[in-house]
């Protein structure tokens, strides 16, 4: 198998281009278990490689268990697309990669998504019609699996990117801007733009006293943009206008695959030590690629299993640092900066993190199952001492509701 599998590897997209399309024959699709078990049984699984889920360069999928003899029968031939999502980062970066080369060449074939075992809604979000519509999918082109089928002839494309992947070919820029190039601004990008986490709740994590970062870079004349409050086409218009577009390292990256290449400096304020997410996604898009080192620790908790809950954890800036970056794209930022109004805001928003995460309501596998000392202790380090005993008292209060 893996002499199989180095083979399929060896012959995937390289330089600029990409795997040809795969058509198969006879593959039992069902709902899909999760992600990593999308829900196709593709012929000879384990030696397959482009038909299942890459990321980092490695197939992380596993073969369905389906029943066969209560499988209905689809004659007309599909594009398989993979999971319906209702995460914009795993849609983006997962998801939508197979669709521009398997549109181009397949046409109007029905589009087929399976939809995963827990998801009981029977709809499509706001969100995913928004990234369809971005693609110019009609609505009626898509359909889902919602019981074991047999599909007599199924096309798939390999995923043209995919997280922390190698470097996106060419040829797959090529057919994305074949989709969208016309929707998005003529004229050359100019300014700076800011993409925010500031407006999403504390448990999505975000840098501490990001709020009071966003108010600085106002009053210097940037661009404040929160996605989450946008169309997703005014979004990609807006960082498509932008000479500078700077992110807040989040899922809001993967909405910049939704486009092409434009003439710009991509910019990334690490809430991660030595994160470099997307950079294989991102460098082929923009004239310069930077990921800042502003990373100056952060408060984290830990699950059932003992990992951190990395995506959830409360980051600190590196204040030089983040004001030397600034002042490199022009922008003054020191000069506007009180460090005594951060530091207010920070402890506010260090206070209200621990509210949210230790909420009871949370669902289970965002609960910390870490000893309260576990996160206690690792608040002097970051100059947060003060905040230990207030901290304490709010996770006293919410176990004491879980009881």
């Amino acid at each position: 198998m893996k002499t199989d599998l180095k083979r399929a590897k060896d012959a995937s997209a390289t330089g600029d281009r990409l795997p040809p399309m795969m058509q198969f024959h006879d593959v039992l699709i069902d709902r899909a278990a999760n992600r990593q078990v999308p829900g196709a049984a593709w012929p000879d699984f384990d030696t397959q490689f482009h038909a299942r889920l890459l990321r980092r360069g490695r197939v992380v999928c596993t073969a369905p268990k389906i029943d066969a003899a209560a499988a209905e029968t689809q004659e007309n031939p599909v594009i398989f697309a993979s999971v319906y999502e209702n995460h914009f980062g795993h849609l983006t970066a997962e998801t939508v990669p197979r669709l521009p080369q398997a549109l181009a060449e397949c046409g109007d074939l029905p589009l087929v998504f399976t939809r995963m075992r827990a998801d009981q809604s029977t709809g499509r979000s706001v969100m995913f019609n928004a990234v369809m519509d971005w693609l110019d999918i009609p609505q009626s082109q898509i359909h889902f699996v919602e019981r074991p089928t047999l599909f007599r002839q199924v096309h798939i494309a390999a995923q043209g990117e995919h997280l922390d992947g190698p470097r996106t070919p060419s040829e797959y820029l090529d057919l994305l801007e074949q989709r969208v190039a016309r929707k998005l601004p003529v004229r050359p990008p100019k300014g700076v733009a800011f993409v925010t986490r500031a407006g999403l709740d504390h448990k999505m994590g975000a840098h501490a006293a990001e709020r009071y970062l966003v108010s600085c870079l106002r009053d210097l004349g940037v661009r404040i943009i929160y996605p989450e409050a946008l169309l997703l086409r005014e979004q990609m218009r807006l960082y498509a206008r932008a000479k500078h577009l700077v992110f807040s390292e989040g899922s809001a990256i993967h909405g910049r695959q939704l486009i092409g290449r434009v003439d710009q400096s991509i910019s990334i304020l690490r809430r991660r030590r030595g994160s470099n997410m997307a950079r294989g996604q991102m460098a082929p898009r923009c004239s310069s690629l930077n990921y800042v080192p502003c990373f100056g620790g952060a408060l984290h908790l830990t699950n059932r299993g003992g990992a951190s809950l990395h995506w959830a954890m409360k980051s600190f800036y590196n204040i030089d640092a983040l004001h030397g970056f600034f002042a490199d794209l022009g922008l003054p930022l020191a000069q506007v900066w009180s460090q005594s109004k951060y530091r207010d805001i920070r402890d506010q928003d260090v206070l209200g993190w621990v509210f949210a995460m230790y909420d009871p309501r949370n669902e289970p596998w965002l609960r910390p199952a870490n000893s309260d000392d576990y996160l206690l202790d690792q608040f002097p380090a970051l100059h947060l001492g003060h905040l230990q005993d207030q901290a304490a008292a709010l996770i006293k209060a919410r176990k004491v509701a879980l009881r």
